[in-house]
């Protein structure tokens, strides 16, 4: 259970605050001690207080229907928007982002893994299943809570998927397009001996040293002497 949470409240809507309300107790209290921003720590109590808010607002409302959005069409001209000197702090993005913010110390018992135990088992609570089935709009708040905390959403909030859009002309499908031919392997056309060595044919061997030399014309071979001048040489007069 979360710390200073003795016991969790049967209505979904004190359920889900007393959960993110310790969950933002424990950040504020370990946020310091951890070097966390200053203001990283103020978003995130923010953003928390905004859902808490938000998800009593919706439960309390008469049930509803889920809806379908249709796009606005784009206009025709905008300005060109000035561009900021610098970008506004915003929350961390990223599977489990609230879990790595916070790698050490009681801040992971208290905030992340008791947060994290808590938000499944009462995701798993029957009334909070009926409610999230007459009030589809509470999935758009807990799915970055599932997010932050690690979980994948269970299927009762995923997102639907949108229908694949048929072909508008199907007698002229796209043409695919051509697959590049597979190269062969460089090594497959010379034979490889066991100990590593390689094996050419005449032709490889061609290929590789290019053609042979053209022959030598005979004046520029050696000079090779037919008789022995040793033999022929005097080393001075006869006495």
């Amino acid at each position: 259970m979360i710390a200073n949470a003795p016991f969790m409240p049967a209505d979904p809507t004190e359920r889900f605050t007393v959960i993110f309300r310790a969950l933002q107790r424990a950040v504020a209290d370990n946020g310091y001690r951890l070097k966390i921003h200053g203001p990283l720590i103020v978003l995130i109590w923010n953003y928390l207080a905004r859902q808490i808010a938000r998800f009593a607002k919706i439960a309390s409302r008469p049930p509803q229907s889920p809806r379908t959005r249709t796009r606005a069409p784009k206009p025709v001209e905008r300005e060109p928007a000035t561009p900021n000197p610098k970008p506004p702090l915003t929350l961390p993005r990223g599977f489990a982002w609230l879990i790595r913010l916070l790698p050490n110390g009681p801040a992971t018992v208290v905030a992340g893994a008791a947060a994290r135990a808590d938000l499944q088992l009462f995701m798993e609570d029957p009334i909070v299943l009926d409610l999230l089935a007459t009030h589809p709009s509470l999935g758009r708040i807990l799915r970055p809570l599932h997010t932050m905390l690690g979980l994948r959403p269970p299927q009762i909030i995923k997102r639907p998927r949108k229908p694949r859009s048929e072909p508008t002309n199907p007698a002229n499908p796209r043409p695919k397009r051509p697959r590049p031919k597979r190269q062969p392997d460089f090594m497959a056309q010379y034979k490889v001996n066991p100990d590593g060595s390689i094996d050419f044919t005449p032709e490889q061997l061609r290929d590789i040293l290019g053609p042979p030399p053209p022959p030598v014309p005979p004046w520029h071979h050696p000079f090779v002497p037919s008789f022995d001048a040793k033999k022929m040489w005097r080393k001075g007069p006869r006495g």
